[in-house]
């Protein structure tokens, strides 16, 4: 669904050479996707959200009001994207960003809970995330990679996990989205 005002410009010569949108995306009043996007399917795109080039979003992701995602930033499978947002780099699938300057608070747990992911598969989400992007500042002096690294050998074998290290691990023009706080990462109950 296509509401008022809504722009969708056609893909380039020099890009991919088309603009995509999935199945059953709801795109809100005066957003623009611009060329060469790729929107997956399910996604939500609400008022005045703007993007540049070559953005993708997964499936199931959801793009708040007023955001601007900058041209070739990735946003990960059922991730959310806070209202007012400026998003500068990739978001993880099932990230949770918010802030004038998009940072990374958590994982999108309403759409975890919403969707039927089950207690323990969430539960081992969060800790893989935890472990990924950890509060304790003795636990941040480790090298992402090596944290990575820890995370596969522990989680590898969740599908939802094996899935954010690939994207991390994706070819990226941007790179990825800060953490909250400079590696602090605020985690909401989810009541799972």
């Amino acid at each position: 669904m296509i509401r008022e005002h809504v722009t969708i410009h056609r893909g380039t010569a020099t890009g991919t050479g088309v603009t995509r949108v999935g199945d059953d995306c709801l795109i809100m009043a005066n957003s623009h996707v611009a060329h060469d996007c790729a929107l997956g399917n399910s996604v939500i795109i609400v008022n005045n959200v703007v993007m540049g080039g070559h953005v993708t979003i997964g499936d199931h992701a959801r793009i708040m009001g007023a955001a601007a995602l900058h041209q070739f930033v990735r946003i990960g499978r059922a991730a959310l994207v806070g209202g007012v947002c400026g998003v500068e780099a990739d978001v993880i699938p099932y990230g949770s960003v918010l802030g004038n300057r998009a940072r990374l608070v958590g994982l999108h747990w309403i759409w975890l809970k919403r969707n039927g992911v089950q207690a323990e598969e969430v539960h081992r989400l969060r800790r893989a995330f935890r472990a990924l992007y950890p509060r304790a500042m003795e636990e941040q002096s480790m090298a992402f990679s090596q944290r990575m690294a820890s995370v596969r050998t522990e989680y590898g074998d969740e599908p939802k996990v094996a899935e954010i290290l690939a994207f991390i691990e994706a070819p990226s023009h941007r790179g990825l989205v800060r953490v909250a706080g400079g590696g602090a990462v605020s985690i909401e109950s989810d009541g799972v």
